[in-house]
């Protein structure tokens, strides 16, 4: 009897298990992708360390295009009225001053790291025949300078500008005939 009653419970408790295990089943819940949190630094200052900031061309601290503009309107008045150089400006005006003030502009700005593009002469051919001697050129730099200052320039950009002016002597100042 003991027998028929133990067969009796499994029979009993294996029925309901085996109506599961045959039934409909139900699918499965989907499984979430994992996922990782991306943070990206695009380099913006909210809290992080850039480091300093690149440093200004001398044309952005001259002032950029007008700075430039300002210093030479002040050169060209300066020469203009300087008894050593008036001689050599005297037929510039009009359009050809105009062209003349242009190309300046362009130099310096080129010199200076600005956007523009000097296509002028080069200085040697641009200046033969002038018979410019050192002090018209002493008087030259003295109105430059004077420039610089009319327009409150500081004196390393003064300091760098000189620089770049300074190589361009040899080629403007023929040299002395022996």
């Amino acid at each position: 009897m003991r027998t028929i009653a133990v067969l009796f419970s499994l029979a009993t408790l294996s029925a309901p298990l085996a109506l599961v295990a045959c039934g409909p089943k139900k699918p499965p819940k989907p499984v979430e992708p994992a996922t990782t949190e991306m943070v990206s630094d695009a380099g913006d200052d909210a809290g992080g360390d850039a480091g300093p900031p690149a440093p200004q061309t001398l044309y952005d601290r001259l002032g950029g295009k007008d700075g430039v503009a300002a210093v030479i309107d002040s050169l060209i008045k300066n020469v203009s009225a300087d008894a050593e150089l008036k001689k050599l400006f005297a037929k510039d005006t009009g359009p050809k001053l105009d062209h003349f003030k242009q190309m300046l502009n362009d130099q310096f700005c080129e010199a200076a790291g600005g956007p523009c593009k000097y296509t002028g002469k080069d200085m040697k051919t641009a200046h033969a025949g002038m018979k410019i001697n050192d002090v018209m050129w002493d008087a030259f730099v003295k109105d430059f300078t004077l420039a610089l200052a009319e327009n409150k320039v500081g004196d390393t950009e003064t300091g760098e500008l000189l620089a770049i002016v300074a190589p361009m002597h040899d080629d403007i100042v023929p040299p002395k005939k022996k």
